[in-house]
């Protein structure tokens, strides 16, 4: 069959063209490999088609119809469990064209390969992946074995109408987020000016960008600011709404030459402890921060009262007033272990640079 292959930079302007003229196979998923887009056609391009296509430095190709992944219902992982007679990972995690699986239960290590094999068929995607090796450093990666399909760790993720490039051996990325992050980019007004503290390759960023006056988005690695730039391109948000920032926040924060509205600090093993940079950056009559962060409690009630008297308890340390509007349990990441979000107003009595 016939595929329409581009650069990922052209991804959105290059399936529009594909849709405005019907083009896109609907019964197949489209595939990222090393930087490149795959597009599954429905027939032959016209020659004016071929022309719009290589104005976008795309070309045709041949492919075998299977390595297109085909859009199907996906049964749950208990349903497979009782089909396949086979103990399989507990959860995993869709991004983009490939599956990611933290573990393989113990009992079933001998059959990794089957249950990539199963996992890759029953929800669609190019490959699986399994966890080798744990997130760990100031970058937060893991690292990463096939066990089932083809190609790398490069995809594309799409999320609230937003594309995200990134390779998961090289960036984190968490797609369960998407809900939480689409609340934030909500509550976002026009005209703000916001920092993303811990921005990684752009998913809060991105569509705040484009609603706001400018983000500033900062992150330790490189290769995620290298990405976030890439998905800025892809996504048509211009480099005057986005300033992206490679560095340590605690060191850039200070520099950025203006205060801003509105700060978000995504960095839940860290976070509280940069929050004196935050505050510093706000402006004077204040803005919020939503700080996220881990807390282990027995359930969630009691997880919500102990995050409220934590930060009432470090925040009383700084000369502000504030006001924490909401803390919300995002997920609960491992048994008793919660992702939280506090919504914060601060305001600063008096400069803390004087």
């Amino acid at each position: 069959m016939l595929s329409a292959v581009f650069p990922v930079n052209k991804l959105r302007k290059a399936e529009q063209i594909l849709m405005n003229h019907k083009l896109l196979n609907p019964r197949l998923k489209p595939v990222y490999l090393e930087n490149s887009v795959f597009f599954p056609l429905s027939e032959i391009p016209s020659s004016r088609i071929k022309s719009l296509i290589e104005k976008l430095n795309g070309r045709i190709e041949k492919v075998d119809e299977k390595f297109f992944p085909r859009k199907k219902r996906s049964l749950s992982l208990k349903e497979l469990e009782k089909r396949h007679k086979i103990v399989f990972p507990k959860s995993v995690s869709l991004i983009g064209d490939i599956l990611l699986i933290n573990e393989i239960p113990e009992e079933a290590v001998a059959k990794r390969n089957l249950i990539g094999e199963i996992l890759r068929e029953n929800f669609a995607v190019r490959a699986v992946f399994l966890k080798v090796k744990e997130i760990s450093g100031e970058t937060r990666v893991a690292q990463w074995e096939r066990i089932a399909g083809f190609g790398g760790t490069f995809t594309v993720h799409k999320e609230n109408n937003y594309y995200y490039a990134l390779d998961i051996s090289k960036v984190f990325f968490n797609p369960r987020m998407g809900s939480e992050r689409a609340r934030i980019i909500k509550l976002c007004r026009r005209q703000e000016m916001i920092i993303d503290m811990f921005s990684g390759v752009g998913p809060f960023a991105i569509p705040i960008a484009a609603k706001c006056a400018v983000v500033y988005a900062i992150d330790i690695n490189r290769h995620a600011i290298d990405y976030l730039l890439l998905n800025a391109e892809i996504n048509n948000v211009s480099k005057k709404k986005i300033i992206a920032i490679h560095g340590d926040s605690r060191t850039e924060v200070p520099k950025i030459n203006v205060k801003v509205d509105r700060i978000i600090m995504n960095y839940p093993e860290r976070a509280i402890s940069f929050l004196d940079v935050a505050i510093s950056a706000l402006k004077k009559e204040g803005g919020f921060i939503h700080l996220y962060f881990f807390l282990r409690e027995r359930n969630k009630k009691t997880a919500i009262e102990s995050s409220r008297k934590l930060l009432e308890e470090i925040l009383k340390d700084y000369t502000i007033e504030f006001e924490i509007r909401k803390i919300i349990i995002v997920r609960e990441v491992a048994p008793r272990k919660y992702l939280l979000v506090a919504d914060m107003f601060v305001k600063r009595r008096y400069d803390l640079t004087e």
